[in-house]
């Protein structure tokens, strides 16, 4: 049982029950809403599993890739089958969206809607350039509006959700160029029978598979993604929406974003990107931590 677990990956779930925890926070605090109301809790069990739906679908559809870049996981090595974590995933997305649909109509839209986009974004739009990376960022800051759903409003999440995707879409970019290697040999295998749409990013030359983008024209896509995500910060506090505290804490994440823009504008091995990704990771657990304390304090 632990290795489905670990195939939902908890953490990256556990963040979005975070996000969706201060979405419902800020609307219970701007308009009263009790705290005890059986919508809270639906909400956050709802996106857990939708959430781990989508990861458990992603790995199902990525094993040939993650034997490469992520030979650890479940399907690789060996743990769990693939048509196991596919049904897996079918249950989760089941369950969630049903639990949804006890809460309101708008939440239950939400949760169908994202729940597809996971799916359309496993099978044609993860190998999209940049087309992909928008799709997880929304889905990401999407949970911000969904707490505030679920608590009967939705006008205060969307200026955390387009914060968040901000930091999350530059992170995807920087992920996508860590897992290149691995992504080739996924296009080589594919190639021998059928193209797929990873055929849009790579392409074949006398000097073996390359990315048909520029590495530099992504990274400067990625620093220009987090410099408009450090200059809107303000943006919650100017508002009204969050308090002094966020302010405080937010600044924390801006200084490691900068950080990460640095690192991006001085990157010359493959070993950078690694750490740049868990930097931004960690800049963006910074800027949930600001969220929360601007919405309790």
């Amino acid at each position: 049982m632990l290795s489905y677990l670990e195939l939902m990956r908890p953490v990256n779930c556990l963040m979005a029950v975070l996000a969706v925890f201060i979405g419902e926070i800020l609307v219970i605090r701007w308009n009263g809403s009790l705290f005890l109301e059986q919508a809270l809790y639906f909400g956050l069990i709802a996106v857990f599993l939708i959430a781990g739906a989508g990861n458990a679908i992603n790995d199902y559809k990525d094993f040939e890739a993650d034997k490469i870049n992520r030979p650890e996981r479940p399907i690789p090595s060996g743990r769990i089958k693939r048509s196991s974590a596919l049904i897996f995933s079918i249950l989760l997305f089941v369950l969630g969206t049903v639990l949804a649909a006890f809460i309101n109509w708008m939440a239950f839209g939400i949760a169908v809607i994202n729940s597809l986009l996971l799916i359309l974004y496993t099978y044609y739009f993860q190998d999209k350039m940049f087309v992909g990376n928008f799709i997880i960022s929304y889905l990401v800051g999407s949970t911000f509006l969904f707490g505030n759903v679920v608590m009967g409003d939705y006008r205060l999440g969307f200026v955390l959700m387009f914060l968040a995707g901000l930091s999350n879409f530059s992170r995807e970019i920087i992920k996508d160029l860590e897992d290149i290697e691995g992504d080739k040999q996924s296009f080589l295998k594919k190639i021998t029978s059928k193209v797929g749409s990873i055929a849009e990013r790579f392409r074949i030359t006398p000097k073996g598979v390359k990315l048909k983008y520029r590495k530099r024209y992504a990274l400067f896509i990625s620093e220009f993604s987090l410099v408009l995500a450090v200059l809107f910060s303000p943006l919650p506090f100017l508002t009204g929406i969050l308090g002094y505290s966020y302010m405080v804490v937010v600044g924390f994440a801006d200084l490691i974003f900068m950080w990460c823009v640095w690192k991006m504008f001085t990157y010359k091995q493959k070993q950078d990107l690694a750490k740049i990704s868990k930097n931004i990771k960690a800049g963006m657990f910074f800027g949930l931590l600001a969220f929360l304390a601007g919405a309790l304090l």
